[in-house]
C-alpha cells in the first residue's frame, strides 16, 4: 500500500476553507425597490412618516430612483410639509422632465406655498406634455396651455 499524503483529510478540509472561506459574498440587504414596495403597506396602514422613511432609503440605496423621490414628495404634500414637497418634485423634474404629473404635483405645491405664477406655468406644462386632468383644470378656469 502506497501512502500518497499523511493529512488527506486536513488537506480537503484546509482547501474547503481556503476555497468557499475566502470568497467574498456581499449580502447588501434589501434594494431599492424592496424599500419603495415596503413603504406603500405603511401609507395603507396610516403611517406616512414610516413610508417617507422607506422612500429616503430607496433613494440612498438608488439616487437614480425618480418614483421614490415622486412618492416621497407626495406623501410629504399630504402631510403639509409643502417645502420637501418642492424639493422632491424638483429632483423629479430634474432627473425626468418629460414626467408631466411631477409637473402637475409641484404645480398643486406651488400654488399651496402662494406662488400662483409658477403653479400656473408647471399646470400648463403638465398639461402640455398631455396631463389629462391638468389639461381639464385648465379648461373648467378658461386658460390655454399651447
Amino acid at each position: 500500500m502506497v501512502k500518497c499524503c499523511k493529512y488527506p483529510i486536513f488537506i480537503i478540509i484546509a482547501s474547503f476553507i481556503l476555497v468557499f472561506g475566502c470568497a467574498k459574498t456581499k449580502d447588501e440587504g434589501p434594494g431599492a425597490k424592496d424599500y419603495f414596495n415596503k413603504a406603500y403597506h405603511f401609507i395603507d396602514a396610516g403611517f406616512p412618516q414610516e413610508a417617507i422613511n422607506l422612500y429616503t432609503l430607496a433613494i440612498k440605496k438608488d439616487p437614480e430612483f425618480v418614483d421614490a423621490y415622486y412618492n416621497r414628495g407626495v406623501v410629504h404634500f399630504t402631510l403639509r410639509e409643502y417645502k420637501q414637497a418642492l424639493r422632491d418634485f424638483n429632483i423629479v423634474i430634474e432627473k425626468r422632465p418629460d414626467m408631466a404629473i411631477a409637473y402637475a404635483s409641484r404645480g398643486s405645491t406651488l400654488e399651496k406655498l402662494g406662488d400662483h405664477y409658477n403653479a400656473l406655468k408647471d399646470y400648463k406644462k403638465a398639461a402640455h406634455l398631455g396631463d389629462k386632468d391638468t389639461q381639464a383644470y385648465l379648461r373648467s378656469i378658461n386658460i390655454k396651455w399651447d
